[in-house]
Formats: C-alpha cells, structure tokens, sequence
C-alpha cells in the first residue's frame, strides 16, 4: 500500500474539500388548482422558466382541485409537511392567515403596485398572506350573429335595452338567454342589487343591513319576472340547468343569443370558429352596465415551509409583469398590477369598455365582503326562485340573511 507523508496527506484532503460537489438543488413543493390540462394558466410554461432562471431550486408541482384544496391541504399545513408555496384565495387566507399557518409576504415594491381595492383586501398591517395573481370580469356573454339575424345591432346594457332584445330575438324564433339558478341569475341579482346599493355591501355582509329590507334587492329581483314576460328565458325550464356544462355547451353551439358567465370562458369559445360573440358587461340601470370583477387566485407560502426564501423567489417571479402576463393571457384575466397588461382578447372590449367608465363591482366573496357559505345559499335560493316567480322577494331574501347571521 503506498504511504503519504503527513504534509501530503493534509493536502490530498485540503483537495477534496475544494472538489467537493455542488450542493444538490432545492426542492419546492407548490400546489394549485391550476395547472393541469383542463386550466392551465401557463404554469408549466412559468414553472420551467423559473427553473432555468434559478437552477439552485427544483419546483415539484401537484395539481389539487379547488374543493380538494379544503379536504387535502389543512392537515399538511397544521402539520409538519406543508407545501411551501400554495394557490389559495381570500377565503382560504382568512382561515389559515387568521390561524397562523401561512407566513408574512412582506410588502415590497409589487404591492405599491396593486389596485387600491386589492390592497384594502389584502393588507394585514406589516404583511400580507397573499400575493395576487388575476382579476377575472364575469359579464354577459352574448352571440352577436344571432343578435344580428333579429335586427339588434348594439350589445344591450341597460335593462331596458335587454328587456327590447329579448322581444326581438322571441319574435325571430331564437332563445335568448341561458340563466340558470346555478350561476347566471346570481351574477344579475348580485351586480344588480350592489349597484343600485353600492354603499351596502360591507353591511349587508356582516348583518348590519338586512338582504330582506333592500330595496335594491328587492327591486332587482322583482326584474326577474319583468324579463320572462320580456322573452328573455323560461324560468321553470332552466332554473335548474347545469351551469358548468350544459349552459356552456348550449351557448357556445350557438343556441342561445346571451349567457351571463364568466371571462375564463373565452379560450373555449374561441374554439367554435362559428360564433361570433363578445364579452359584455352584466345589463343594469346604468348605461355602463355592471363589470364584476372577481379578485380569484394569489400565491401564499405555508409558515412552516423548509425553503422560506426559495419559496418568496418563486412568489417574486409572478411580480414581472412579463412572467405574469402568460398566466394572464392563458386564464382571459385582468393584471393585478396597476401597470399590469391585460390578457383579455378583444372580444371583450364591451366589458373593458365599462370597467373604462366606472362600470365595476368587485364580487363581494372575493374580497370578503360576504361570508363564503352565503355564495351556495344565494345559488340554490336563486334556483327555488326561479321555479316561483310568484314568490314574494323578501322570502328569498330573508334566507340570506340567516346564513349572514348564524356566520
């Protein structure tokens, strides 16, 4: 065996301390209920670009439904083995923020940057447990070939103006309006109801004003009858249409000429090269017409994450506007960045149009106006109704208000 001297021997181990390999990449466990084939929103895309902008971290992906994300994630997150990083939105950040389980994001230049109504939403003092990603518009979507074949030139906005389409497009043989219980009637009653009050959302959220003593909503959906005497829908016959399936398969074969829906549809539709149809805002008492404008996904970082400053990295990298407008342009989704670009085609430049002149309401869950277990009452009340239009408004209405309460 050949024997080193102790002067060599301290220098062959000097070397390989020196040669001793790179420490291998870090690993970041992000999860999100976007990303998979059905709604991508660019992440596999975004995921692979960090990745070569930050060899040093590995992003393991797992795709987890919005429903899943309630079932599967608080017992990792209360745990010891939380994702680091975590699609959530403002419902989930008031639970686990309020609870301690994400950690601080501290406000930097990007939050400068937000919208004021996000920053009022999202501002927790010091820190803030999310960092939004989009604002997505849910509007009218309407068919303007078969507006055309009735003579209707324009995109109605007003009530009015829907009430005189919806007369036309009877009398020309064409349905006029998909509006299920499930989604469409809640998106008129909620954009109708908040415009007409717009100072009551807060109260009306926390019980301080009563759904049953609006006059707003009472009048809002005392329209409901008003609009099938009109022509615009058969209330007993879709009252209780899917709105995730059917609803959008029938608009976009182009069976019927208007559908209130939101903007994440525009990629499906674009698919049929035979609709011709823009993105229009919700038809109110104003000429604006509402853009509802929905506060939906952000990035938030477990508090008991292994790689804390690996995952603020990853949540920096959406700030560029440039990385992020991929994500946007995928989802048809409005930047949360006031000097943002937005990822909306022009087919909705009706909407954009209103959003320009003073058109829009946030949609009261996403920014926690409302309590969240409201949105199913209100959806399954607005089917009921519209199998009884007879019914008297403050009945409905009262039902939202126990939900309110018992919260």
């Amino acid at each position: 065996m050949k024997r080193f001297s102790p002067t060599a021997l301290s220098l062959l181990c000097a070397g390989a301390v020196l040669a001793a390999p790179v420490a291998q990449a870090v690993t970041l466990e992000v999860t999100a209920w976007k990303g998979n084939d059905a709604e991508p929103a660019a992440l596999p895309e975004l995921i692979e670009q960090f990745e070569a902008a930050n060899p040093d971290i590995e992003i393991k992906f797992s795709y987890i439904s919005r429903t899943d994300t309630d079932i599967v994630l608080p017992p990792r997150v209360q745990g010891d083995n939380p994702p680091d990083v975590m699609m959530t939105d403002m419902p989930l950040v008031k639970v686990w923020g309020d609870a301690g389980l994400l950690a601080p994001i501290d406000k930097g230049e990007w939050f400068d940057r937000l919208s004021p109504a996000l920053q009022n939403t999202i501002d927790a003092g010091d820190a803030v447990h999310i960092m939004p990603l989009e604002v997505i518009g849910m509007g009218n979507f309407v068919n303007m070939g078969l507006l055309k074949q009735a003579g209707i030139d324009s995109v109605p906005t007003t009530i009015d103006a829907l009430k005189d389409a919806c007369g036309k497009l009877e009398a020309a043989g064409i349905d006029a309006m998909v509006f299920n219980g499930g989604f469409s009637a809640p998106l008129y009653a909620i954009a109708n109801g908040l415009e007409r009050a717009p100072d009551q959302a807060a109260a009306l959220g926390t019980g301080d004003a009563l759904f049953e003593e609006s006059d707003a909503f009472i009048t809002t959906l005392d329209t409901f009858p008003e609009l099938e005497e009109a022509g615009c829908f058969d209330a007993s016959l879709q009252a209780g249409l899917d709105p995730w399936s059917t609803a959008l398969s029938e608009f976009k074969a182009g069976n019927f000429a208007m559908m209130p829906q939101g903007a994440w549809n525009i990629k499906s539709f674009m698919e049929n090269e035979d609709l011709d149809f823009v993105f229009a805002p919700i038809p109110s008492g104003k000429e604006t017409g509402v853009a509802l404008d929905l506060f939906g996904i952000g990035w938030s970082i477990a508090a008991k994450s292994d790689q804390p400053e690996a995952a603020k990295r990853f949540v920096e990298f959406f700030t560029v506007n440039d990385n992020l407008h991929q994500m946007l342009v995928s989802e048809s989704a409005y930047s949360p960045f006031t000097d943002g670009e937005s990822g909306v085609s022009d087919v909705a430049a009706p909407y954009n149009a209103s959003r320009d002149n003073g058109g829009t309401i946030m949609f009261p869950f996403s920014v926690l106006e409302w309590p969240k277990p409201l949105e199913m009452e209100i959806f399954d009340s607005m089917t009921g109704y519209l199998l009884d239009l007879d019914k008297d408004p403050a009945d409905v209405l009262s039902r939202w208000d126990e939900i309110v309460e018992d919260q």
